[in-house]
């Protein structure tokens, strides 16, 4: 699911591309289209919107991590220091090597780019040189928010439940004020109760789920599907109850996913090949724009291709994510052998020698 999640991301930026002043490849093609051209570019743009993907990926951060986490039934400050480290060497090694070749790339396109911007981008303090880390940053912030959730709910208690909902709800609530968008500047707050959706569908029974058929399951998959993507275009792109619905039914798709039986809907994901993006689906999500940045830089290419070759938009579109999505599943996966891998490694090696665990019995 992370896979598929980081190719819409990557799609989003391509339909996106500029050709030309405030025109994009698909968004805004500045021309006279047919009505069925319309509606298809219409809907291809709202599918493969790239906020409603990252929504997906912070519910699922928030499940995936609590579900980590809930291996032990006893939070302690061991247990916290363990969690911190580990996400640290987690994100930071990629993200550092990541940004290393942004600058690079950039360097070689004849940019002047400061060592104090490059580190700062390497902290997540800035990401002026790769603008899609602002979902990172929001990662990073989640740290403590999904540990909070964890120790809430790990027991079951009356008070550790309500807390719990009291924390998401008034999340979800201050989400819908403007002012707390960007009290931070970047990363936007107003995502932030997404991770808390994650953490409850974590700790969830599973019995309803469970309990259903394959062919419940398999409905119940296309009308949380249909709500996910039809969330942008009846509610608006800016929407904040849009948001809300395309978390809650992240929400409601991850839970059957993880508690329901195997249905038919659910077989891509089963199949190797989605396995293998979704191993490298968070180097993927670093290195795609930066194989698209230079169409973005040059948009008279996509205008020679569109105007003077004659491709259609649609053609040009699918043949741009083909190949940049090919160059960043290959950068992807040096990054994820040579950096991600080992940088795992060594945090387990550093938290090892800084948290150090009594012996099992």
């Amino acid at each position: 699911m992370r896979g598929v999640a980081a190719l819409l991301v990557a799609a989003s930026h391509v339909v996106q591309a500029p050709t030309g002043a405030n025109t994009g490849l698909l968004t805004n093609p500045g021309i006279e289209l047919d009505e069925l051209s319309r509606f298809a570019y219409r809907t291809i743009v709202h599918c493969v919107d790239g906020l409603q993907a990252v929504i997906f990926f912070f519910v699922l951060s928030g499940f995936v991590l609590t579900r980590s986490l809930a291996k032990e039934t006893h939070p302690s400050f061991a247990q916290a220091a363990d969690f911190g480290i580990a996400r640290l060497f987690r994100l930071y090694p990629a993200i550092i090597f990541a940004i290393g070749l942004f600058a690079i790339a950039m360097a070689l396109a004849g940019a002047t780019i400061p060592l104090s911007t490059v580190l700062k981008n390497m902290a997540l303090i800035d990401t002026s040189l790769n603008g899609v880390m602002w979902s990172l940053q929001l990662e990073m912030l989640a740290i403590p928010l999904i540990y909070t959730m964890y120790c809430l709910l790990i027991r079951r208690t009356a008070l550790g439940i309500t807390l719990s909902i009291a924390i998401s709800l008034t999340l979800v609530v201050v989400s819908f004020d403007p002012a707390i968008h960007k009290i931070l500047g970047d990363p936007p707050l107003q995502f932030y109760y997404a991770f808390t959706f994650g953490c409850f569908c974590a700790v969830a029974s599973g019995r309803l789920a469970s309990r259903l058929s394959p062919t419940q399951v398999n409905v119940a998959l296309a009308v949380f599907l249909i709500l996910f993507f039809t969330a942008r275009p009846l509610l608006g792109p800016a929407s904040t109850w849009r948001f809300l619905v395309n978390s809650m039914c992240a929400w409601m798709l991850i839970h059957l996913v993880a508690y329901g039986p195997r249905a038919s809907l659910l077989n891509l994901l089963d199949h190797p090949i989605a396995h293998w993006l979704g191993k490298l689906s968070f180097s993927y999500y670093l290195f795609h724009f930066l194989t698209i940045t230079p169409v973005w830089n040059h948009p008279e290419f996509l205008i020679w291709m569109i105007q003077d070759v004659g491709l259609p938009r649609l053609v040009v579109a699918l043949l741009l994510f083909v190949v940049s999505t090919a160059v960043a599943l290959a950068l992807a996966n040096i990054c994820h052998n040579f950096v991600e891998l080992p940088g795992i490694r060594l945090g387990q090696r550093v938290r090892a020698l800084l948290v150090p665990r009594p012996p099992a019995g």
